[in-house]
């Protein structure tokens, strides 16, 4: 099976001429329900197959600049989440903990938290 390989002088729209045609057949015969799941799960392939040190600094380029979550950061280091917790402490980088939820946002994941497990909402005790 030969690789497909970009010729870097040629310009991006030919490039993307070339796969267009890729796409819409993987669409019409895979199990993709949509172009986005297509590409994501090529972008993780890719990333499966990469340097584990590249996929550290991907990650940490990402979570750094706040473009993604800290599980989203482990996932794309290819590290459980604890132990890219661990990882970050050991390069002395700061844990960036998500921001608490506040107002309706709040309301929603209380209902949500209380719907899943089944306990009573603090609001509406039983």
């Amino acid at each position: 099976m030969n690789p497909i390989v970009f010729d870097s002088k040629a310009s991006i729209e030919a490039q993307e001429t070339d796969w267009r045609p890729v796409f819409e057949a993987a669409l019409r015969v895979g199990k993709f329900s949509s172009l986005d799941e297509l590409i994501y799960r090529a972008l993780n392939a890719w990333l499966a197959q990469l340097a584990p040190d590249l996929r550290w600094k991907i990650a940490l380029e990402l979570y750094m600049n706040e473009q993604i979550s800290t599980g989203r950061a482990a996932q794309i280091a290819g590290l459980t989440y604890v132990v890219f917790i661990e990882k970050l402490s050991e390069h002395n980088i700061p844990f960036m903990a998500a921001e608490p939820a506040t107002g309706d946002d709040k309301e929603k994941e209380n209902t949500l938290l209380y719907a899943g497990f089944n306990f009573p909402s603090p609001s509406n005790p039983a």
